[in-house]
């Protein structure tokens, strides 16, 4: 929608509004390399939906991939 498309009355109601847009600093390369530096480490565990309880999957999913990884070459044959 452009522009000339917006009715009179809902630009008329928009034009009420007055919003202040703060500044936003750049920030220096520095600062983004801390920040990536010190941000959070992601728990691995989560992607495959382990939790601190779940023994039985924690104990299978490496089962499961030792055999993924054991057949892997049979197949491409």
């Amino acid at each position: 929608m452009s522009k000339k498309e917006i009715p009179d009355e809902l630009r008329n109601r928009l034009d009420e509004f007055d919003v202040e847009v703060p500044e936003i600093s750049p920030k220096n390369q520095m600062e983004r390399l801390a920040n990536w530096i010190y941000a959070p480490a992601k728990n691995p565990m989560e992607l495959l939906g382990i939790n601190g309880n779940s023994i039985i999957r924690l104990t299978f999913f490496p089962l499961i991939l030792v055999l993924i990884l054991f057949f892997t070459p049979i197949f491409l044959l």
